[in-house]
């Protein structure tokens, strides 16, 4: 459940003729939505957010969208120069796109009642790794058509990218053979959410609840948070686990694996992150607002903020 206590402006003149402001426009007294809109929008997000934790599996959580893959992709999209929300949502697509492959693979060698199934099994994840990076690209060219109109990936831009950076060379017929085998997997299901969407939708609440809130540059801020997240995500939530959970039960493994999937926290704690690195006097104040929006407990913000925080200044 959220809690959106916020009022918006409709746009009644065109006192802008000339230029556009850089994206995104938070707060904007012509182009932002109403209260109730933005409202339920949280409300959706909350929704799919809760669905997507009580779903997680401890063994899959998270397995692609960590340290080199993470590195590869974020890379990846700013050769291709893609817009940050297609930057994480082409991670997100990897992340969910692998695990599944795997497993259809895993359960196609196991059923086939072949007597090699290890020596099959073993050829499959040779071939899996071979294509790491063909897979990576393709959830890029998916990302990017989700999130523009014009600065899409082509086939033709895709395989130049694996020929030039990658040391691959594919045929057109395969690379999009391989973006159509990414769609068929996920079941056309890449329309998911990405962490980022839900920093900017409570960064857009924020504003409105908090006139002191600098949104804009805390939103720059969180982008380069949320990216040194991904690549050290194994290590922040390994971090998570031995600070706040002390017993080694079965159901306490589940519960931090819930945290793992749970980007509304993972959100909440990237613009707190983010705004105790920009004003630390505003932290507390912007936590209690953000635990009132979202009803996370402060508690929970702190820990992962703190994990955060530590390995940022010890990166730095």
């Amino acid at each position: 459940m959220v809690c959106v206590t916020v009022c918006f402006k409709t746009r009644t003149t065109m006192d802008r003729i000339f230029g556009t402001p850089e994206e995104p426009l938070f707060n904007d007294k012509y182009t932002a939505v109403t209260a109730d809109i933005l409202q339920e929008w949280l409300i959706s997000l909350a929704s799919i957010n809760n669905k997507s934790v009580a779903c997680s599996s401890p063994q899959e959580q998270g397995l692609f969208k960590t340290g080199d893959y993470a590195e590869f992709v974020f890379n990846a999209c700013e050769i291709f120069k893609m817009a940050p929300e297609a930057k994480y949502l082409a991670l997100e697509i990897f992340d969910r796109f692998m695990v599944q492959h795997i497993k259809d693979l895993y359960s196609h060698v196991t059923q086939s009642g072949s007597n090699h199934c290890r020596s099959d099994w073993k050829a499959l994840l040779d071939r899996i790794k071979n294509q790491l990076k063909l897979r990576a690209v393709s959830c890029c060219q998916i990302a990017s058509k989700l999130t523009s109109h014009y600065k899409i990936i082509s086939a033709s831009k895709a395989r130049r990218f694996l020929r030039d950076h990658c040391g691959h060379r594919y045929a057109a017929d395969g690379i999009l053979q391989s973006e159509l085998r990414v769609l068929k997997t996920l079941n056309y299901n890449v329309t998911v959410p990405s962490t980022l969407t839900y920093i900017e939708t409570l960064l857009e609440i924020l504003g409105h609840n908090e006139r002191e809130a600098e949104v804009k540059v805390y939103h720059a801020v969180s982008m380069q948070v949320l990216t040194v997240v991904y690549i050290s995500y194994s290590e922040v939530y390994k971090c998570l686990f031995e600070v706040t959970i002390h017993s080694p039960r079965n159901k306490d493994r589940k519960k931090y694996m819930a945290v793992r999937a749970d980007k509304m926290l993972l959100a909440v704690s990237v613009i707190v992150s983010s705004v105790y690195l920009a004003d630390q006097l505003l932290s507390d104040r912007i936590t209690e607002e953000l635990s009132k929006i979202t009803r996370i407990p402060c508690d929970d913000i702190i820990d992962l903020t703190s994990v955060i925080v530590q390995l940022i200044m010890e990166g730095s």
